[in-house]
């Protein structure tokens, strides 16, 4: 039989056919193009955060982790301070109080010392002739601890003379400086991971980055479906 007088069904299913193969074939070069887009966003994306991050802090700490730290660490300074503030004679939910309020105030300090130590060593920050507050932030620091010691001490004499222990002061100023050796090594794992975070700006680049990258990884999953279709299949169906 002449190609003339083919069946009109065989025509229709031949033509179908083709349509189907082009679609898929232009939903492929679609996934190709994408891939290689998101490729290049990558590499762009991974050239700035190269860019904006400091050559000494290559390994930042993120962001996330510096609030959850932060967080973790403003509960231990107020079961410390707490420890001192019983001494007060308050009532509990003033004790409470008072001691949130010293562990909340540590924490800030320590932030701002390690914020501030982050700006001293930011080039942009110098270029601008912007004044470090890092030595002021430090003698706060410095002030606020030594306060705290002085309480513990005094509050620890007034305990052992009510409890008719002596008036020795041997064991307030150890007892003293144990605690505030501790609030002091708090504060200073708060300046240190302030000090080494994420700007908002490196976090922003980060999170861009991620979600490209979890979209590359999701093309390259379905790697049949970016790669192109074999020029066979075409010869295949025109027969």
């Amino acid at each position: 039989m002449s190609a003339s007088n083919e069946h009109p069904e065989v025509t229709k299913l031949q033509r179908i056919a083709t349509r189907h193969i082009s679609g898929i074939a232009a939903a492929r070069r679609g996934l190709a193009a994408r891939r290689s887009e998101l490729a290049k966003l990558a590499a762009a994306l991974e050239e700035a955060l190269d860019q904006i991050v400091p050559a000494y802090q290559r390994h930042r700490i993120r962001r996330w982790l510096e609030l959850a730290a932060l967080l973790v660490l403003t509960v231990a300074e107020v079961i410390v301070a707490e420890t001192v503030v019983q001494a007060l004679g308050l009532t509990a939910l003033d004790t409470v109080l008072v001691a949130v309020v010293v562990g909340v105030t540590a924490t800030s300090l320590a932030w701002l010392v390690g914020h501030e130590w982050a700006l001293t060593h930011d080039p942009r920050a110098m270029a601008a002739g912007r004044r470090s507050w890092l030595g002021v932030a430090a003698g706060t620091a410095g002030a606020f601890l030594v306060a705290n010691l002085a309480v513990r001490i005094y509050y620890g004499l007034l305990a052992e003379q009510a409890s008719q222990l002596g008036t020795g002061l041997v064991a307030p100023l150890l007892a003293g400086s144990l605690l505030t050796a501790v609030t002091a090594a708090l504060m200073v794992v708060a300046a240190f991971i302030t000090a080494h975070a994420e700007t908002s700006k490196e976090a922003d680049l980060r999170r861009r980055l991620h979600q490209v990258r979890r979209e590359l990884a999701a093309l390259d999953g379905r790697a049949g479906l970016v790669e192109p279709s074999p020029a066979g299949h075409l010869a295949v169906v025109d027969e």
